[in-house]
C-alpha cells in the first residue's frame, strides 16, 4: 500500500543538520496533480523556503543546484544587468509604448523583442556561440583573432558605446594593461569576484585572453556580454537560452521605467516623428501632406 506524504513531511526541514545538504535533488518529471505540483519530481513545497531563486534556475534548467561560487557569480551577474540608464533601444521601446498607454506586459514584450537583436543583448548568445567556436578552433586564439579582423568580422562581447576608456591617455601606463577588464564597471566587479573566488572556468579565461589581444590591437575592452558569455558557458548553460538571464536581470528596471512613465505627459515622444527631433533626417508624413 502506498502511503501519501503528509503536508508536514512535504515542508522544508525547520532545523537542518549542519554539514548536510537538505536541498531535494531532482528525482523525476514535472507534473501538476490534484493538490500537488512537482518540479522535476520534487513537491514544490519542499523547494519553497529551502532553495533560493538562483538555485531554482539551475534546478529547472540543469537539474542540479549551483555551487557556492556559481551562486555568488550568478547573483552578481543578474544584478549587473539591472540598470543601464534610458539610452538603449530596448529601454526606449518600453518608454515609448508606456507613453501611449500600453499595459506593462506589452511594454515588457517591446523590451524583449528589441533586446534580442544581435547588436544589443542578442550579442550575449552570439558571444557564447563564438566562445564555443574558439574552443574548437585548431590554430589557436591569436590566429582566430587575426582571421576575424582580416575579414572585418565582429568579435562579440567586446566594445561599448559608453565604456571606452576615452581618458586612457591620462592614466598611469602601468594601468593600461588592465583597461580591457576595467573600463565597464560591471565587467570590473564580475572579474574581481571571479578572481576572489579563484574561478577556474576555461571560457572566462578565454574571454580575458581575447580581451587582452583586442585591447592591444584596437583599444576595445570586454563588455558585460563577453564576461557573461564566459560565465554562463562555464556554468553549463546553453547559448540558446542566453536571453533568459537578460530578461531576469533587466525586467525589474523596465517595470520601474514603466511606472515612471505613468507620471509623464502621454504620447510625449511624438517629436520622434517630426522635425522637432534634431537627429531625425527623413521626410515625415506632415511634409508629404503639405506637398499633396
Amino acid at each position: 500500500m502506498t502511503i501519501e506524504p503528509t503536508i508536514i513531511e512535504l515542508l522544508p526541514t525547520a532545523h537542518p543538520t549542519p554539514g548536510r545538504d537538505h536541498r531535494p535533488p531532482a528525482c523525476g518529471v514535472s507534473a501538476v496533480l490534484d493538490g500537488e505540483v512537482l518540479a522535476r519530481g520534487v513537491p514544490i513545497g519542499k523547494l519553497m523556503g529551502s532553495v533560493s531563486y538562483v538555485e531554482m534556475i539551475f534546478f529547472q534548467v540543469q537539474g542540479r543546484y549551483p555551487s557556492r561560487d556559481e551562486r555568488a557569480l550568478m547573483e552578481t551577474y543578474l544584478v549587473s544587468l539591472c540598470e543601464h540608464g534610458v539610452t538603449s533601444p530596448s529601454t526606449h521601446g518600453v518608454r515609448v509604448a508606456a507613453s501611449v498607454g500600453a499595459p506593462f506586459a506589452a511594454c515588457a514584450v517591446n523590451f524583449i523583442t528589441a533586446a534580442m537583436g544581435k547588436y544589443h543583448f542578442g550579442a550575449l548568445e552570439m558571444a557564447m556561440e563564438q566562445l564555443r567556436e574558439i574552443a574548437a578552433y585548431g590554430p589557436g586564439l591569436e590566429a582566430y583573432v587575426d582571421e576575424k579582423l582580416a575579414k572585418g568580422e565582429r568579435l562579440w562581447g567586446f566594445g561599448h558605446r559608453f565604456h571606452k576608456s576615452a581618458d586612457a591617455a591620462s592614466l598611469d601606463p602601468r594601468s593600461l594593461a588592465e583597461l580591457q577588464e576595467g573600463t565597464d564597471p560591471r565587467v570590473r566587479k564580475l572579474l574581481e569576484l571571479a578572481d576572489e573566488l579563484k574561478w577556474p572556468g576555461k571560457h572566462v579565461a578565454t574571454v580575458r585572453r581575447l580581451g587582452r589581444l583586442l585591447y592591444q590591437r584596437k583599444g576595445v575592452p570586454i563588455n558585460v556580454d563577453g564576461v557573461g558569455a564566459g560565465l554562463l558557458l562555464d556554468m553549463g548553460f546553453d547559448p540558446r537560452i542566453g536571453m533568459l538571464f537578460v530578461v531576469l536581470g533587466r525586467l525589474a528596471n523596465m517595470a520601474r521605467l514603466y511606472l515612471e512613465e505613468q507620471e509623464e505627459k502621454p504620447n510625449r515622444f511624438v517629436g520622434l516623428a517630426s522635425r522637432n527631433d534634431p537627429t531625425f533626417d527623413r521626410t515625415v508624413d506632415r511634409e508629404l501632406d503639405a506637398k499633396a
